[in-house]
């Protein structure tokens, strides 16, 4: 039907709305005696109440009993939400704001057409004034007239518990609709009521039933048949029970019967064809006669997918837990395919770890359904495919149709997915369906690949320590590590030996066990010294072990902390390298021993020697005699001088090694000062004042070269003293006029030569520069001087002069 001869019949203003006149056959009655006279006379398509009056949901009432078919729009120039209500209650059809969409002409159009059944719409509520949610729950149920591509809008949380409450009334016996219908017109009236609010339900996103007392369903919508798959007329009037199990129904009554309505529960429902389908149920109350006749509706949403995510996240944290009790990166992968088969539900996945050598990507663990084609194909350059594109950006790539992504043959394989594992390689998946992997699937494969990246990156550090404690396992030396805790986690089967245990009965052992007690704190007191210094992480200390039988010896310890990781400033433990100085400390004593003894009664046995001399030269008359004398006391006194240079010797090698900014031009001269030239002439040159790395030694060094040159320079020697800063080392030079120092012995000094009988040092003043000197860091070299005799160099570290280093 046409616009053009429709009968509207307008309640309302004198005047109705220009473009309503216009476009339909109008009719103007001011109160509800013309209207029910206009209905009683003449054919009405449509009849429209202006809300605007304060008795209009009066007038819609009688409209409703006189003309039970006829539709009826009750409109508002704004959106007014408790009118609207009022209206549907009272019995119009639909509630149309007069400035909203669609258009009151449309709804009149379409209401004529017999339309409205079947395009229910909500009352639009502005929020500035009250909300579908508060206003009566019969707006809801029957004033849904708005259609979107021929499809009904979704239903809110809000307007779902609307319809619930109404459907609540309905079930009850409490419609107050209904108790005004008594004829047969009114009860057709009811019926398509129901009808219209049967669709609206029909029309909710979740699946809804209605179940009465006895347990059978009255009312199931589209929504639930097809989460159970039956057919929807079949379910209705049947028993609940083979849909509702036991264990279900008995979770339902427990909801229904607790003191705080509308909770859920989660339960399981059985399909027609035998399945099972995970449901989260939102159960209420509709009537309640006793605790054996309950009715009650249930909103229905599928949660399996919710619980299979749930379902795969437990799976991935059991599998952290394997991943990270691997112990190679080997293990590592197959238990990454594992689950990647039994968590995730891919059928066939693949890992491949780079190799940094080949710089490929290497096939190290497959599922069983992987084809031949990709067992064969071991090896994958980084420069191949989506495969080396998803490793090269370390981001996951999607292959919609290998078939046209990728040169090789894959088999039944159709579509594709890699994920990096970090820097690690890839884990590979594949469907034989085209597009089978989208963005939901790649988070669930990171969640896998976060955590199996880091048990790599685990597997390889363990994999690398036990490459070293194999290594170390095979060292002939003696070797120990020990763990954060101070235990023996490693230990040299030389070292076992020497301390009489089998390595087994000491790993695992304190390694306090081995060291005798006042050792023990030294070791803990240089480990101490070494995590308290930044710029040291090793050093050497001297200890002493207990053996199993109880005895007791020297060892050297070369201690290196194990590397933190990261920030983190824990103590982890100890790679110790152990040295027996049993025959060195027994040498060392034996010297000692000789040196002291030789020492002093050489020099008690020169004295008498060298004064027994001075008596004999004062007492005899004979010349030659008397030069005999002369040389015995000379001889004796140079050997009483070898003497005292062993003394210094000895100095420079008991030194604890600490040194100081040492003022070079001052010691040089304030050491000449000290000298008797005995007949030569000693100069002093000084570029500047600088200052070096050494100790008062250095004096002992200067004493020794410049006495030497004055010695074996002639009856009349010339010896100059240079010091200078150049090169960025502090240099010394003693240069003389005389024959030179002989290059064997040179040689000697230097390690060029060996010392043997017939090339030797004939004194000890050279040895004594040479050792100390080393000590200081620096370096002695010799060379011919511009004097024509020897020049002896020295190089030393310069340091902060000695002034500003005492302030």
């Amino acid at each position: 039907m046409s616009r053009a001869g429709q009968h509207v019949v307008f309640v309302g203003n004198p005047t109705p709305p220009c473009d309503l006149d216009a476009a339909f056959d109008v009719v103007t009655a001011g109160d509800r005696a013309a209207v029910v006279d206009c209905l009683e006379t003449t054919r009405v398509d449509c009849v429209i109440v202006d809300g605007t009056g304060s008795d209009r949901v009066e007038t819609v009432a009688e409209v409703r009993d006189v003309a039970p078919a006829v539709p009826i729009i009750y409109t508002t120039a704004t959106p007014d939400g408790s009118a609207a209500a009022a209206a549907t209650r009272a019995g119009a059809t639909e509630y149309v704001v007069r400035t909203g969409e669609p258009s009151l002409i449309d709804r009149i159009e379409a209401l004529s057409n017999g339309e409205g059944d079947s395009t229910i719409r909500p009352a639009t509520v502005d929020a500035a004034t009250e909300s579908p949610a508060s206003a009566d729950v019969g707006t809801d149920l029957t004033a849904r007239t708005e259609t979107v591509d021929g499809q009904a809008p979704p239903v809110g949380p809000a307007e779902r518990d609307a319809i619930l409450g109404r459907l609540h009334a309905i079930v009850s016996g409490d419609d107050p609709f209904e108790e005004r219908l008594e004829d047969r017109s009114r009860r057709r009236e009811l019926e398509r009521g129901r009808t219209a609010r049967g669709r609206t339900l029909d029309r909710l996103d979740d699946a809804v039933i209605v179940v009465d007392s006895d347990r059978r369903f009255v009312h199931v919508n589209d929504a639930f048949a097809d989460l159970v798959g039956a057919d929807r007329e079949g379910l209705v009037g049947r028993s609940a029970a083979s849909i509702i199990d036991e264990d279900a129904y008995r979770d339902w009554m427990a909801v229904v019967g607790s003191p705080t309505p509308g909770e859920t529960v989660e339960t399981e429902l059985q399909r027609v064809d035998g399945g099972v389908v995970h449901v989260e149920a939102n159960v209420t109350p509709l009537s309640a006669a006793g605790s054996d006749d309950i009715a009650f509706v249930c909103v229905v949403r599928d949660v399996t997918e919710r619980r299979r995510r749930a379902d795969v996240v437990t799976g991935l944290l059991e599998t952290t837990r394997s991943l990270f009790a691997c112990e190679s990166r080997a293990d590592v992968s197959e238990v990454v395919v594992e689950a990647a088969e039994r968590v995730l539900g891919f059928d066939l996945a693949t890992v491949r770890l780079h190799d940094a050598d080949s710089d490929d990507l290497v096939l190290t663990a497959v599922s069983e359904a992987s084809g031949d084609q990709i067992r064969r194909r071991t090896r994958v350059g980084l420069g191949e495919g989506p495969m080396g594109e998803a490793f090269r950006r370390g981001e996951p790539v999607l292959i919609e149709d290998l078939r046209t992504n990728s040169p090789h043959e894959y088999d039944q394989l159709q579509a594709g997915m890699c994920v990096p594992l970090g820097d690690h390689g890839l884990l590979n998946v594949g469907s034989p369906v085209v597009d089978a992997f989208d963005d939901q699937h790649v988070q669930l494969a990171q969640l896998l690949t976060a955590s199996a990246a880091a048990a790599l990156e685990r597997a390889e550090r363990g994999e690398e320590l036990l490459r070293h404690e194999r290594i170390l396992e095979t060292v002939e030396g003696m070797v120990y590590a020990i763990d954060g805790d101070a235990r023996l986690t490693l230990v040299t089967d030389p070292l076992a030996e020497r301390l009489g245990y089998d390595r087994d009965e000491l790993v695992g052992e304190p390694v306090s066990r081995i060291f005798a007690d006042e050792s023990d704190d030294r070791a803990v007191d240089h480990i101490e010294d070494l995590l308290s210094d930044a710029d040291c992480d090793s050093g050497t200390f001297e200890a002493t072990y207990t053996t199993a039988d109880g005895e007791r010896f020297p060892v050297e310890i070369e201690c290196s902390l194990l590397p933190h990781d990261g920030d983190d400033d824990e103590f982890h433990g100890t790679v110790s390298v152990v040295r027996d100085i049993t025959q060195r400390k027994e040498r060392e004593q034996y010297l000692q021993v000789l040196n002291r003894v030789l020492r002093h009664n050489l020099r008690n046995d020169l004295t008498v020697v060298i004064g027994y001399a001075e008596l004999l030269r004062e007492r005899l008359d004979d010349p030659d005699l008397v030069a005999a004398a002369d040389t015995l006391r000379e001889t004796a006194a140079d050997l009483a001088g070898t003497s005292e240079k062993t003394r210094a010797i000895q100095y420079a090698l008991d030194r604890d090694g600490d040194l100081e900014p040492i003022d070079v031009t001052a010691t040089v001269t304030e050491t000449v000062e000290g000298l008797d030239p005995d007949g030569a002439t000693v100069s002093v040159s000084a570029a500047d004042d600088p200052s070096a790395w050494a100790d008062p030694g250095l004096g002992l060094v200067v004493e020794n070269l410049v006495e030497n040159a004055i010695r074996h320079g002639g009856p009349e020697p010339t010896v100059e003293v240079a010091v200078a800063h150049e090169d960025c080392r502090v240099r010394l030079a003693v240069a003389d006029d005389g024959p030179g120092i002989p290059p064997a012995e040179i040689d000697v000094v230097t390690g060029e030569s060996d010392i043997t009988q017939l090339t030797h040092s004939s004194g000890l003043g050279l040895w004594l520069v040479r050792w100390m000197v080393d000590s200081y860091g620096g370096s002695v070299s010799f060379r011919e001087s511009a004097l024509g005799g020897s020049r002896v160099e020295i190089a030393l570290e310069p340091a902060p002069s000695a002034s500003r280093h005492g302030d």
